[in-house]
């Protein structure tokens, strides 16, 4: 069961920096985290002793910096953590932090780390994705495999995106207008269109 409690938070230590948590992503990972269903949650819940924290990714303002960070209190900053987020503030490596970009909220800060990352390490990592590549999109007009046709874009490939209905194709094609999309029916062996 999920409980609100408080916690002192220690000073950041050298290379870490505590972050004013302004918004934060929710990702399949946390839903499963919560339900016992995300096995490295259930380790750390272990190894805490029956306390953890889900959340993985966040944005906020820099509160307190430890030694050889290159962040200053005041500074909007968006980061990634090994569960934790779900808190009012986080402290984390600044390594795993970057500056929010001019024009960026927040909100829109804390929602791309998880499902870019997703995308590029499944594109580029392990699909080996290059210029001229082909790449079937599944999912397409969902959080990752928008994430997805960007990268394809940026890299030069030549993405075809799959979706689930009429209203996620219109998605896809108002983004990115050069890009195939085609609808699947809603059950297996439905015919594509």
């Amino acid at each position: 069961a999920l409980e609100v409690s408080s916690v002192a938070a220690p000073p950041p230590t050298a290379g870490e920096v505590e972050v004013a948590v302004g918004a934060i992503g929710l990702n399949y990972a946390d839903i499963f985290s919560v339900l016992g269903l995300y096995s490295a949650a259930n380790e750390r819940l272990e190894a805490d002793g029956g306390a953890f924290v889900p959340g993985l990714e966040f944005a906020g303002t820099v509160e307190r910096v430890g030694e050889g960070c290159d962040f200053a209190p005041g500074d909007r900053v968006f980061g990634f953590t090994r569960f934790g987020a779900y808190a009012d503030r986080v402290t984390t490596r600044s390594t795993l932090l970057r500056r929010c970009p001019d024009g960026w909220s927040i909100e829109e800060a804390a929602s791309v780390l998880v499902q870019g990352l997703t995308a590029y390490y499944g594109l580029c990592e392990l699909g080996d994705a290059s210029q001229g590549s082909n790449v079937l999109v599944s999912s397409a007009a969902g959080g990752v495999g928008l994430q997805t046709l960007e990268i394809c874009e940026a890299l030069g490939c030549r993405p075809l995106a799959l979706v689930g209905s009429d209203s996620k194709k219109a998605v896809v094609a108002e983004r990115f207008p050069g890009v195939d999309v085609v609808v699947r029916g809603a059950k297996p062996g439905a015919e594509f269109r």
